[in-house]
């Protein structure tokens, strides 16, 4: 998948939030302060590109069921 803005690749992942929000790649684990909460391990996180060449998430709408 391509970024829409530049073209450029996007790196796919998940969008979490929890006292800020941040894109955590596809393959990596949650930061060493965020780990030890199970609650965070088991939530369901949105999937989310990122385009680093040009600093963008892009964070699709869930499907309708």
């Amino acid at each position: 998948m391509n970024c829409p803005y530049c073209g450029g690749a996007l790196e796919k992942g998940t969008l979490h939030s929890r006292g800020g929000e941040y894109f955590l790649p596809d393959g990596a684990k949650l930061p060493v302060g965020l780990a030890w909460n199970p609650a965070l391990t088991r939530r369901e996180w949105p999937e989310a590109y990122c385009c680093r060449p040009c600093r963008r998430l892009i964070v699709p709408f869930p499907e309708e069921e």
